[in-house]
């Protein structure tokens, strides 16, 4: 018999489930519903709570060949973005199945506390060698920053210890960073102002007193330029004197 779309919708909740049914023996009519209710467990499940008749279903189309109803099946799946709205009850498309909360804690407590091999991390970087990220449009990063400021960012209130900064520093050391040589536009250097003026910085008690017992004591070491005749702090001197210095 020919495959089809249907569609079902559970009255109590207004929920919908749209799908895909080739293996049936007799017509779509004589098939929904009567012999065949649907492959998810999810829909299942609100059949033994409501019963059959909590649902309204309707055959949507019809066609000559199961590859038919699959293309067609997972078109409106994706143009509907089952995955992204509740009201739907799918919960894959073309094979994509979308995790629950469950799943989701399941597969972080299997992975927990486990360091990924050299050679996990080599398959990764070799998966993923040559792709392009999208760009990123305003509307996402807003949602980044939103989901990821104040106590939902994981590094919330914790700082960084002397042990990370080191490990960082010693992973980046003799780096050139991708963006040395390339001059900021007026447009990025306005959106840095804007965020600065809407996010000052206030730097706690605790902070500075950490900041001031941390310097206290300590003398900063001084070059000598030969072109001004300047004995400037030696994290100035490269950018400002010595060969650039403009008494050359």
């Amino acid at each position: 018999m020919k495959p089809y779309t249907y569609l079902v919708k559970h009255k109590p909740t207004n929920k919908v489930y749209y799908g895909m049914r080739a293996a049936n023996k007799v017509e779509p009519e004589q098939d929904l519903w009567q012999h065949y209710f649907t492959s998810s467990p999810k829909v299942q499940q609100l059949i033994e709570e409501t019963g059959r008749e909590s649902f309204d279903v309707e055959i949507r189309k019809v066609f000559e060949t199961k590859e038919q109803a699959v293309v067609w099946e997972t078109r409106v799946l994706r143009r509907c973005r089952v995955l992204e709205d509740d009201r739907w009850i799918n919960q894959n498309v073309a094979g994509y199945i979308m995790p629950t909360e469950e799943s989701r804690r399941k597969i972080s407590d299997f992975h927990k506390g486990k360091a990924k091999s050299a050679e996990h991390k080599e398959k990764i970087r070799l998966g993923n060698l040559g792709k392009k990220k999208p760009p990123r449009t305003e509307e996402y990063r807003a949602l980044m920053s939103k989901l990821k400021s104040g106590p939902n960012n994981p590094m919330y209130g914790k700082g960084c210890t002397e042990e990370r900064a080191r490990k960082i520093g010693e992973a980046n050391k003799g780096k050139i960073p991708v963006n040395k040589g390339v001059p900021m536009s007026e447009e990025q250097k306005a959106k840095i102002r804007a965020t600065k003026l809407a996010n000052p910085t206030k730097m706690s008690a605790e902070s500075i007193a950490k900041r001031v017992a941390k310097v206290r004591g300590q003398t900063r070491q001084k070059l000598h330029c030969p072109h001004c005749h300047r004995d400037i702090a030696a994290g100035w001197y490269p950018r400002w004197h010595g060969d650039r210095c403009k008494n050359r």
